[in-house]
């Protein structure tokens, strides 16, 4: 059993926020990632400007000890971040408590996370240490996940669970992916397109059973 909670934090909580002041229509979307020390939410995607004039923004003020430019597509653009580890605030609250960043989103208003843990002991942490530090944070909604592994779990047949664990272990989540479809689909003999369709299915079924879906 595990518990998903939802947060919401002022736009300047987080240290990227101060680039909403300078470009308020844009949207700033974290890769999901299991924080290890210093390299807690390394990847982030700025959307809705220019990069070039979103990197002159990163380079005005200290938020990030230093950043790469990963992917240019114009207007959106993926960045690797180097965060200061001197610099307290909502990153080492995330780090203490040891949550696991399932999204993050931010925008003019306020940054979204979305986080996920055995139980609600790491979450209450996260809270205490908002807090502790001055940190307004509301709580969205929480609920508890359970963990079946037979078939129907999570809405998934027998072939979607393995469709979706099998692109999981094989790095076609991670950016850039490590593999791509057609290897995966060769993996288990079936087609490019059949794996696709199983993929996308047991996907869409593990969204719909997991997350607040309307």
């Amino acid at each position: 059993m595990s518990t998903i909670a939802t947060f919401t934090v002022p736009a300047g909580a987080f240290p990227l926020g101060h680039i909403f002041e300078s470009f308020p229509e844009i949207t700033i979307e974290i890769e999901q990632v299991v924080p290890v020390n210093d390299s807690i939410l390394p990847y982030f995607w700025v959307r809705g400007e220019p990069v070039e004039h979103v990197r002159k923004a990163l380079e005005e003020r200290g938020a990030l000890e230093s950043y790469t430019l990963i992917d240019n597509l114009g207007d959106q653009g993926l960045f690797r971040a180097e965060w200061n580890p001197d610099v307290e605030g909502i990153l080492t609250g995330i780090i203490d408590a040891e949550l696991t960043v399932i999204s993050a989103t931010g925008t003019e208003d306020e940054w979204t996370f979305e986080f996920r843990d055995e139980d609600t002991a790491p979450i209450a942490e996260f809270q205490q240490y908002c807090a502790d530090h001055g940190i307004d944070v509301t709580l969205g909604h929480i609920h508890s996940v359970g963990a079946p592994t037979d078939e129907g779990a999570y809405g998934l047949t027998t072939e979607q669970r393995e469709a979706v664990l099998l692109a999981y272990e094989n790095g076609y989540y991670t950016t850039p992916p490590e593999t791509n479809l057609g290897e995966l689909a060769e993996e288990l003999g079936i087609t490019h397109q059949s794996f696709s369709d199983r993929l996308r299915r047991g996907v869409h079924n593990l969204i719909e059973e997991t997350l607040d879906v309307a």
